[in-house]
Parts: structure tokens; C-alpha cells; sequence
């Protein structure tokens, strides 16, 4: 079966098949709810996903230190059987995830629960408290190029912004708190760009005018304003608002459209050894 196979065989489950991929038996845990969630229809109801942190086996005492989710079904036009407040700890009725076997591309579930019942909100559980304390200090990136880049838990990128040939730039670094290498390959980025802002801020907006300059003129309300567009004025036009760079080095720079195309952002990919690649519109 192929991963296609797969999601449409989930998606056609009737609510009693999909809870028969869970343990019959019940559970007992805590769990440290922290951000995150999202819900996927199936064939009648929603799959409603909360993420959390850790979790303990009140039967052992046991503390997991992975991250997991809490599952329950929510029947359309219906309010949701549970709420989970982020940052707090919750003493639940549970039913684990069956094992199965996923095809390649799927990611094999783990930490899986489904709700029966909160028996307990803001539980009392030392060693998921002292967690929540260190998960809600600030993680922060001091630079003394890139400034102060502040980690934003729920996106796992590092945020900030930067002086850019008069304006401000936003930054965004799409790595894990957790990555060493990864960070360090994508400030290294970064700060190649802010000290070379005049040449990339130039080369970013040739590239676009190169690219996009005759879907500007398409999308010109009328021939009177496609013939204005050229690709020196739309270069002039667009100004660099954001730079977001992963972990493997590569880089999209999101420009200010002045609405050439009504206020959708363009977007301009890259990296530092194969240069600038490609040039689209976004939003």
C-alpha cells in the first residue's frame, strides 16, 4: 500500500473502525499539554489532535520525555466533547494507539492516545511542573550581527528582525532549538545577507523583475498600466520585508509586492552555492 492508499483508507474510517485502532484496555496518565493541535475529517467526524510535552503512566510512575498527542473525535455540528488549555497539566482516562505498519513517507504513530475522560485539570505532577517552568523560559540567540532572535515554540524557528539599507527586515530561522548545526549554518546565512545587504537586496529584486515582470503586466488592470511596468520600475517597486533560512542552508526571501499583484508577497528561493532558483507569488 502506498501513502495515498493509506490517507484515503483513514480518511474513509467510520468513527467505530478508527476507534478500533486504539487499546481496548484504559489508561491512566498526565500529560503536559503544551501548543499545537489540528483535526483531520474522517467519515463522519472529525479527528481532533492536541499536542503535549510529556507524559506520565500513573500505573508505573514512569516519565516520557517525548512529545505525543491526545486524540478524540468530534461529530460535525457538534461541540467538541474535551477543551485543552495549553500550558497546563491533565490527569486523563486514555485508550493507547495500536501498532501498525505505515508506508514509506508516513510517520508511524507514538505517543497516541485517545481521550475517554479529564479526570483532572492543572493535575499535580512535580516532575511535568518542572518542565513546564523550564519549557516556558524564553530561548534566545544573541548576535552581534543578527541581534536577539527569540525562539517561537509552537513554529520551531528562531524570530527576530534587523536594520536593512534603512528599513527593518524581519528574520525567521527555521531550525530547532535543540539543532547546534543546523543554527549555526543558518546564521552563518544570515549574516553573509545582512553584511552583503546591498548586493542581495539588488540581486533579489533583479531576480524577481527577471522572472515576474511579464505576470505583472498580465495582471495590470488595464494596457495603459501593463505598458508602465517594466522590469527596472518593478525593481524598484518591491522592497525585501522578510528572510526565512532552514537548517540546511537554503533561504526565501518574501518581498513587498506595492501591489503588482494586489498585495500577494513575492517570494524568491534560494541558496548560497546554487544561487537564486526560482521566483513565485504568494498569499
Amino acid at each position: 500500500m502506498n501513502l495515498l492508499e493509506y490517507m484515503r483508507r483513514r480518511n474513509k474510517m467510520t468513527l467505530s473502525e478508527w476507534e478500533d485502532t486504539f487499546e481496548k484496555k484504559e489508561r491512566e496518565i498526565i500529560v503536559l499539554r503544551h501548543e499545537g493541535g489540528g483535526g483531520s475529517l474522517r467519515n463522519g467526524f472529525w479527528e481532533r489532535d492536541e499536542y503535549f510535552l510529556a507524559y506520565v503512566d500513573c500505573e508505573t510512575g514512569e516519565l516520557h520525555k517525548e512529545e505525543g498527542r491526545i486524540e478524540f473525535p468530534v461529530i460535525d455540528k457538534e461541540e467538541p466533547p474535551f477543551q485543552f488549555e495549553e500550558e497546563t497539566i491533565y490527569k486523563l482516562r486514555v485508550h493507547e494507539k495500536l501498532p501498525e505498519e505505515v508506508p514509506e513517507g508516513a510517520l508511524p504513530s507514538k505517543n497516541h492516545f485517545l481521550v475517554v475522560d479529564i479526570l483532572e485539570a492543572n493535575a499535580v505532577c512535580p516532575e511535568l511542573e518542572e518542565m513546564l517552568i523550564e519549557y516556558r523560559k524564553p530561548v534566545v540567540l544573541q548576535d552581534d550581527i543578527l541581534g536577539d532572535l527569540t525562539y517561537d515554540k509552537l513554529l520551531k524557528s528562531f524570530e527576530g528582525s534587523i536594520d536593512w539599507l534603512g528599513g527593518k527586515v524581519h528574520l525567521s530561522l527555521s531550525v530547532d532549538k535543540d539543532n547546534k548545526s543546523g543554527i549555526t549554518k543558518a546564521k552563518k546565512l544570515l549574516k553573509t545577507m545582512v553584511l552583503e545587504q546591498e548586493k542581495w537586496d539588488a540581486d533579489l529584486r533583479e531576480f524577481a523583475a527577471g522572472k515576474l515582470t511579464k505576470l505583472a503586466c498580465e495582471w495590470a488592470e488595464s494596457d495603459e498600466e501593463a505598458a508602465k511596468i517594466t522590469e527596472e520600475s518593478f525593481a524598484k517597486k518591491i522592497s525585501l520585508k522578510l528572510l526565512w533560512v532552514t537548517a540546511g542552508g537554503s533561504f526565501t526571501a518574501y518581498l513587498d509586492d506595492d501591489e503588482l499583484f494586489f498585495g500577494h508577497s513575492i517570494a524568491v528561493s534560494g541558496s548560497p552555492k546554487k544561487g537564486l532558483l526560482s521566483a513565485d507569488i504568494e498569499g
